[in-house]
């Protein structure tokens, strides 16, 4: 038995090499940061921030003996308040200038939060896109005890990105140190997307919260997983939530189960049907409550929903690269306006199929090239994109990104995005212990590597992932060894090799 657990923990650790050398790889040859501004990437952009992003990596990585000396003798209470204090300031002045008019689906919730606040019911928007409710409830949640305007979510957003940078840095020094703590948090305080999404309310932001908070409770001192059944409800249930808010966040649970399965002895080994009894239980909860409550209207959810399929068929719409594609929504609507649900699906299946078989196998290997590069190396994380949508102060997003300034920052953004992937190729070369939550981490960017091969797929989409890419990339410049640093008694380290 313990030989099969071995090979499974050898297999996890094997497959997400090669996700990772995968990821690696395009980052090198593609860069899409450009592209989600609809602006061409200029020819020598790639090469001169790639050579700086490995340049970049390398001094880090010779002098992290230094770093960590410097992050070891530092005040850790003052050091993380002045972090958070820079990072909450960064974010109200993106919030300042960059602030947008609500539109796309950010609009949507925004303003049906609104009419939940004042006791009506959701439109039709909500009867196609059911997952977006739990959103919106929250956000009424919220402007029913403050108010529902746009700077109050804006605030309340701040706050769950800056209290899941702190969650960062809590779950980084449980794990492995302290001085690790700090780094983590540095990283995350100037992290491009945590900035640059600050005025925009929705799921990618939010989510974080669903899986920092439920790590957090799971993650002794020790730095490995508590195993005491309250953790592991409370933990379960924090991350089916999350699936409420974002569909792709099932893979947290789906980690989650794995891990217990993999490292929990004997019976205690059962306690990994928990994360999927809580999803189901909370999903059926959940729904039942809203209809009951006339939120919104049962019939017509069950009746004009989006099944799953419309977003793989959708995954493999060449045109887009998998991408959101308009004609793919107008389809899908009218076919369930039209015909029953059960052909619908069928539908889509077969127009699944279809666009698989016209595309080949070379096609097919072309396409998810694309696709992938779209997905994975985008620095910005789609955060531009969505920022230059009906802006408040058009001219700071143009200054933002015109010649100059927007070559600095795709240049930062890019740099930053090497930075991260290279620590995370650090790690693998130097992690030499199992771990729970390593291998929690591993599972994450696994099944969203391949999660986002078969759905529809956003750089944004990801953001969702970006605190284990952290931690385990500063995991990767960190120094660790006993022999070689003094650690306080209350610092828990893994072995690592230097």
């Amino acid at each position: 038995m313990k030989s099969l657990f071995a090979f499974f923990h050898k297999s996890i650790f094997i497959i997400f090499i090669l996700v990772f050398i995968v990821i690696l790889s395009l980052n090198i040859f593609f860069s899409r940061g450009f592209h989600s501004t609809e602006l061409p990437t200029p020819p020598e952009f790639n090469f001169i921030t790639l050579f700086v992003g490995a340049a970049l990596s390398t001094v880090i990585y010779f002098f992290r003996f230094k770093i960590n000396s410097l992050a070891v003798i530092i005040p850790s209470k003052y050091t993380v308040l002045i972090l958070l204090l820079i990072s909450v300031s960064l974010q109200l002045l993106a919030v300042k200038f960059l602030s947008v008019n609500p539109s796309w689906d950010f609009g949507e919730i925004f303003r049906n939060s609104q009419v939940l606040v004042k006791g009506g019911e959701l439109n039709e928007y909500f009867t196609m896109y059911p997952n977006n409710i739990f959103l919106v409830c929250l956000l009424a949640i919220v402007g029913k005890i403050f108010t529902s305007s746009l700077i109050t979510y804006q605030l309340i957003n701040i706050f769950i990105i800056t209290l899941s940078q702190y969650l960062i840095f809590r779950i980084s020094s449980k794990v492995v140190g302290k001085s690790l703590g700090i780094l983590s948090l540095l990283v995350s305080v100037f992290y491009f997307p945590y900035i640059f999404y600050s005025p925009i309310v929705y799921t990618d932001t939010i989510s974080l919260l669903f899986l920092m908070l439920p790590l957090n409770i799971l993650i002794a001192s020790n730095g490995s997983f508590k195993g005491n059944p309250t953790a592991i409800i409370t933990a379960s249930i924090l991350f089916s939530l999350g699936t409420l808010l974002k569909g792709s966040l099932i893979i947290f649970v789906i980690a989650y189960s794995l891990v217990i399965f993999l490292f929990f002895t004997k019976w205690k080994k059962s306690w990994f049907l928990v994360p999927f009894l809580s999803f189901a239980v909370v999903s059926n909860l959940f729904n039942y409550t809203i209809y009951e409550n006339g939120i919104i209207d049962q019939k017509k959810v069950e009746k004009l929903s989006f099944p799953v399929t419309h977003w793989i068929m959708m995954g493999q719409n060449e045109a887009r690269f998998g991408k959101y594609a308009a004609e793919d929504v107008v389809m899908t609507d009218q076919l369930l306006h039209t015909t029953s649900r059960k052909k619908v699906v069928n539908t889509h299946l077969q127009e699944l199929l279809k666009r698989i078989e016209e595309k080949g196998w070379q096609g097919n290997l072309h396409y998810n090239i694309e696709k992938l590069s779209h997905t994975w190396t985008d620095g910005t994380y789609y955060s531009l994109n969505k920022l230059k949508r009906i802006p408040f102060h058009p001219e700071n997003y143009q200054r933002l990104i015109d010649s100059n300034s927007g070559y600095l920052l795709q240049s930062y953004a890019r740099i930053q995005h090497l930075f991260i992937l290279v620590g995370i190729l650090f790690f693998l070369l130097r992690v030499r212990q199992k771990s729970e939550f390593f291998t929690f981490a591993m599972l994450s960017v696994i099944g969203f590597f391949f999660f986002f091969i078969l759905w529809e797929a956003r750089s944004r989409y990801l953001v969702s992932l970006t605190p284990l890419l952290i931690i385990c990339s500063c995991v990767g410049y960190s120094v660790l060894d006993k022999k070689r640093m003094k650690k306080s008694q209350n610092t828990n380290d893994v072995n690592l090799d230097i």
